[in-house]
């Protein structure tokens, strides 16, 4: 018997969304998938900015509101805009 798969996907990560890196840069999400290796939902992502717009990314949903160790201390990885 096949397992139900089921994606889920945060509120402020749906299609459309812009988010900010702490880092700068600008992204807006695209979609969500289905991570084959660990069967969670990942976000597909693409920069607003640089040379690498046409470029598609991907991250799992819950590294998106991790925090990260800077040098003015923790902060979320990512914003919404």
């Amino acid at each position: 018997m096949s397992e139900q798969l089921e994606l889920v996907v945060p509120t402020h990560l749906m299609p459309g969304a812009r988010l900010r890196h702490y880092k700068g840069g600008l992204y807006r999400v695209e979609g969500a998938c289905l991570i084959e290796a660990t069967l969670e939902t990942g976000i597909l992502y693409r920069p607003e900015q640089g040379n690498g717009t046409h470029v598609l990314w991907m991250r799992p949903a819950a590294q998106f509101d991790e925090l990260v160790n800077t040098d003015q201390g923790l902060v979320c990885r990512f914003t919404l805009v």
